[in-house]
């Protein structure tokens, strides 16, 4: 995954195109989003039929990582928005958005466009 902060506090998140997961590069741009100690949103672009599963090290890292950083997410991290058009999709996305919430400390919603996305957004942001 990606960042794009130009919109902060509107931060997408997206995968590049045919680029692997790394890790290491997501949690140094995920860090300097929290280094700038300001409430922001992360906005998920629809998820690609591309993208895998994360392996065992890869969710062993990203606990890890949570874990160090979960005073700063609690208080910058507002929430985050996840984009799927697709109805049937969206419905399946529902328990993956619930476990998130749950694991990351900040509300997770799946909503149909991103109109609706940043509606949200402002209603996170503006409490």
């Amino acid at each position: 995954m990606s960042f794009d902060a130009a919109t902060f506090p509107y931060v997408r998140m997206y995968r590049p195109a045919g680029q692997p997961r790394d890790v290491v590069a997501e949690f140094a741009e995920f860090g300097a989003l929290l280094a700038r100690r300001q409430p922001f949103v992360i906005v998920c672009e629809p998820r690609s039929d591309e993208q895998g599963e994360p392996t065992r090290d890869e969710r062993t890292q990203v606990a890890l990582w949570k874990r160090e950083h979960r005073a700063a997410l609690k208080q910058y991290v507002k929430g985050m928005v996840m984009i799927e058009p697709d109805s049937a999709r969206r419905l399946a996305a529902g328990p993956f958005a619930e476990y998130s919430s749950k694991f990351w400390g900040y509300p997770v919603e799946v909503v149909a466009d991103s109109e609706q996305a940043h509606r949200l957004a402002q209603t996170w942001l503006n409490h």
